[in-house]
């Protein structure tokens, strides 16, 4: 199944990105990018491989221990929604998904 990136997910992919780099360097930005790419790999084979966030139409599916990524299965593709870092305001990540 192919994955299809939404606005707000590029988005906050873009931005993650740029932070790591900031704090960490290009190299980790990459080695992230990376890792991004395996599980989007991985999840194009087992769709179901994240649990759902809660009672929602999302699933989540960890990248690494500090961001998870938030998708959404449609009849044809995978919907990548958000890219989320794990130690910000859940309430916010209530609030942004609810958006989509």
């Amino acid at each position: 199944m192919k994955a299809v990136w939404t606005p707000l997910g590029l988005k906050s992919l873009e931005a993650a990105t740029s932070f790591i780099e900031e704090q960490w360097g290009e190299a980790v930005a990459n080695t992230f990018l990376d890792q991004f790419d395996k599980r989007i790999e991985q999840l194009k084979r087992a769709t179901h491989i994240g649990p759902t966030y809660e009672q929602t139409k999302f699933r989540q599916l960890l990248i690494h221990p500090l961001v998870t990524l938030y998708y959404e299965l449609k009849t044809n593709h995978i919907s990548l929604v958000l890219v989320w870092a794990n130690k910000q305001d859940p309430e916010e990540l209530r609030k942004r998904l609810k958006q989509v």
